[in-house]
């Protein structure tokens, strides 16, 4: 099962924000082009009276673990008996090369009886090169039936839903997606997130609920083998991570003067695992939810003495010099390093992003390393930052605009890829097998299916890698065949995840939810978070790194003052606002 290890709601958020806030404030930005007329409307009467969809009968022979919650293995019938058509943007893959000749693609026709002309634009699909394709596809009025992959936000889809570009798939969701009805009785967040603040629902979702990735933000490892070698047991406060950290350094196991206790990349935060003993913190855009008001996290006493604390800590040399400035390229070459371990710990998503990964060899240096449970702090505060909401639940995997003719077959056909073995030749291809009585998953517990190879040359052409719309629920993910004589990093990622990190998850009402703005708010969202995005992350950088001082009244009131005048107050009414209507 892939590790989907970076904070993924950070990245579709970022690359967007401006071009939502272009488009709401009247600029060229994503689909400013979409008037009233750019596409003719074209549901026809009889998409909303066919007969209901219901759920097939279960197939036979596949073994369900105890308790198992998601997609089952059910006989569907094809969909249409005459031909139906449609024009479907996607974005360009290698793992799934030309989508007309892809096996799955094929595959697809065959069962459903649909058949997809495919548009490829150049990008990934959540990126900027994607959306200025789109856009000027959509300026020019070039609107196919669909777009599948392309990772709209929220505040994008509910503006042009609202402006009849998308369609409202609420009355088609309730009379054809009965696979997706039912993943929202097993995800009873999923409506809420899915839901425009008109009611309107722009989009049909894909699920993916990934485990460690709910705890990516808050994961660090550190070096056991060091630990034993000095002496000392895995830390649980700040006092004793420092006093580690310190015995790395003076004992310098690595030799020559080359110990580096502590490093880390500027991709993976500090301040999602260290501010944590301090007050809890998710990270950009460090809002939290406290007796149902909106704050952010960098303007209170609580992140100043994590400043102090991360401050003593460079000051003592026991973080890396260059851990605000790293990429992941550097922070491998610094696990990789071929003469032994040069790092004492690092604070990174996974072991896969600290060093290659051996997975042949069971004493390959990444076992050495253990996820650290978050460190109490002085006051008590400890914090593993669980992501209940934005992990797992992508709004925008197939998005039909108002050129569509038949809303109801392409819903339909989104709803037919929820089934469970759909599921498997779209992901894995169709070399799966189901899994016989007595094998183990991920989770130690009965396993569900099993795969020899995914996403390699093997598989190349046989899937539509993760752009497809998918039910993966944890249960499905942790019940992946675990191959004894082929152990991967999947099983202890998820025991020291269930250990070391979800024990310490704050209360669900703490997280700030992914909202979806009106259109003059979406305006304002994307200049002053970016600003205030700009001066939070550099003063951390400095504040840690010496060039300012946390511990200096003038500075700390100065920093303030500076985010105050970007505009923190107007912002912060803005997320309240949001976040109310998302409280419904």
């Amino acid at each position: 099962m892939r590790a989907e290890t970076g904070p993924g709601s950070v990245r579709r958020r970022t690359f967007l924000a401006g071009a939502v806030g272009a488009a709401a404030a009247g600029g060229t930005g994503a689909l400013s082009g979409c008037g009233a007329d750019a596409a003719e409307v074209g549901a026809a009467p009889e998409s909303l009276t066919q007969p209901v969809a219901e759920l097939g009968p279960l197939k036979s022979g596949v073994n369900y673990p105890p308790g198992y919650v998601g997609p089952r293995a059910r006989r569907q019938q094809t969909i249409v008996t005459e031909p139906a058509t449609f024009t479907v943007v996607v974005p360009q893959s290698l793992v799934v090369g030309d989508w007309a000749k892809n096996e799955f693609t094929r595959w697809m026709e065959q069962q459903t009886g649909i058949r997809i002309q495919w548009r490829q634009v150049a990008g990934k699909g959540n990126d900027a090169e994607t959306m200025t394709k789109v856009n000027a596809m959509m300026a020019a009025g070039d609107i196919p039936d669909a777009f599948l992959g392309i990772t709209f936000t929220r505040s994008q889809l509910y503006l042009y839903g609202a402006q009849n570009l998308f369609v409202d798939l609420n009355p088609y969701l309730e009379r054809y997606a009965p696979n997706l009805q039912q993943l929202m009785k097993d995800y009873p967040q999923a409506r809420k997130l899915m839901v425009s603040p008109d009611k309107g629902i722009y989009s049909f979702p894909d699920l993916n609920d990934c485990y460690h990735c709910r705890a990516s933000n808050g994961r660090a490892l550190l070096n056991t083998e060091w630990l034993r070698k000095v002496g000392l047991a895995m830390p649980t406060t700040t006092d004793e991570f420092r006093e580690v950290l310190t015995a790395f350094k003076k004992a310098d196991l690595a030799g020559g003067g080359k110990t580096i206790p502590f490093g880390g990349y500027k991709d993976a935060p500090l301040d999602t695992f260290f501010m944590n003993s301090f007050l809890y913190n998710a990270g950009e855009p460090w809002l939290a939810v406290e007796d149902g008001k909106v704050r952010a996290n960098y303007v209170q006493d609580e992140w100043r003495e994590g400043l102090k604390y991360l401050r003593g800590l460079y000051a003592d040399g026991l973080l890396a010099k260059d851990i605000f400035t790293a990429n992941e390229d550097q922070i491998k070459r610094y696990g990789d390093n071929p003469g032994g371990p040069i790092l004492g710990g690092a604070r990174v998503y996974y072991w896969g992003t600290l060093m290659t990964l051996d997975l042949v060899d069971p004493k390959a240096r990444w076992h050495e390393y253990a996820t650290m449970q978050p460190l109490k702090g002085p006051n008590g505060v400890q914090v593993a930052p669980w992501d209940y909401l934005k992990v797992g639940l992508e709004v925008s995997t197939l998005v039909v605009t108002r050129k569509c003719k038949r809303p109801d077959l392409l819903t339909r056909w989104a709803d037919f890829q929820l089934d469970l073995e759909v599921i498997l030749r779209s992901y894995a291809g169709p070399d799966f097998r189901w899994s016989v009585k007595g094998d183990k998953g991920i989770n130690g517990k009965q396993a569900l299916y099993g795969m020899d190879s995914w996403n390699t040359d093997e598989t190349k052409g046989k899937t539509w890698d993760q752009y497809g719309v998918m039910y993966r629920s944890g249960d499905f993910r942790l019940s992946e065949r675990v191959d004894p004589k082929k152990p991967t990093f999947e099983s202890p990622l998820y025991e020291q995840t269930r250990d070391a990190l979800y024990p310490y998850r704050q209360p669900l009402e703490e997280q700030f939810p992914p909202v979806t703005l009106e259109a003059d708010q979406a305006a304002l969202d994307a200049e002053i978070g970016l600003n205030l995005k700009t001066e939070v992350t550099g003063a951390l950088a400095k504040f840690v790194t010496g060039r300012l001082d946390p511990n200096d009244d003038g500075q700390w009131n100065d920093y303030k003052d500076r985010i105050n005048q970007i505009g923190l107050q107007p912002y912060l009414e803005i997320q309240q606002a949001a976040y109310e209507t998302y409280q419904g």
